[in-house]
């Protein structure tokens, strides 16, 4: 148990490294901060249909489900939003303010789910071969470097504060420790719908990049900077396609 939770520190914290790498350069992040959200998009559009689709899709023999649950995702976090947008009582004089004011607790919520659902992977694939667990960790955070990266920078441009930013992502990272022991505990029981969790989280993800980050995006741009945006989300979708391929082969 030890060796697996190990094994789970490596897959979260290993994750952080690209985003502390930006936090030492908060200066320069916040000169390029556009150019990084257009980044973050492409991690988010490329974790969602080059990483968790596919592989969901491999271990179902009917992909209505999973399709179903990725809508779920999507529909689930806009109606948090909505909710959220609802209930609070103070007035903006802006309302585009109003639409991204709430997406650092959605950015944050949605992390939390997946890093646990990572836990939860690292464990089913540590019970069927120890070196498998270690393989699969190596590949949490191979994946997650980018969108850790894009996380940082979407919270600078929220104005958040760099000790928060850190103390924020190592919690979230340390969420795959529970997941480990979820699915250390409860491995066959979760196996069989683990498939469809992860597809409601990729419809997370898909949510922040199409909903908030994009809009966002264009509010800063508006006609302007064509290459300084779209350079960024292609680079990072390739990134992520390569990271893929290299920890999949």
């Amino acid at each position: 148990m030890i060796q697996l939770i190990f094994f789970s520190l490596i897959g979260g914290l290993f994750s952080l490294i690209g985003g502390l790498i930006l936090l030492t350069r908060v200066d320069l992040a916040k000169k390029i901060i556009t150019p990084l959200l257009a980044f973050a998009a492409g991690a988010f559009l490329g974790v969602t249909f080059l990483d968790i689709l596919p592989e969901t899709l491999e271990k179902v023999s009917e992909p209505r489900g999973v399709f179903i649950s990725l809508l779920v995702g999507f529909i689930g976090f806009f109606i948090i939003e909505r909710l959220l947008m609802f209930f609070h009582k103070e007035e903006r004089g802006h309302a585009h303010s109003e639409h991204t004011e709430f997406l650092p607790f959605l950015l944050i919520l949605g992390d939390c789910i997946h890093n646990f659902l990572d836990g939860i992977i690292i464990a089913l694939a540590y019970i069927a071969n120890p070196i498998l667990g270690l393989t699969t960790a190596l590949g949490v955070a191979a994946h997650e470097i980018p969108q850790e990266i894009g996380d940082f920078s979407i919270l600078l441009n929220q104005g958040w504060k760099k000790k928060k930013i850190i103390l924020v992502n190592i919690f979230q990272s340390l969420l795959t420790i529970p997941g480990v022991l979820v699915g250390y505990y409860m491995g066959h029981a979760l196996e069989s719908s683990l498939s469809y969790l992860l597809a409601a989280a990729g419809g997370v993800f898909l949510y922040i990049a199409a909903s908030d980050l994009i809009p966002e995006i264009h509010h800063q741009t508006s006609h302007r900077h064509f290459y300084r945006v779209v350079i960024p989300l292609l680079l990072s979708v390739i990134i992520m396609g390569y990271l893929v391929e290299i920890t999949h082969s």
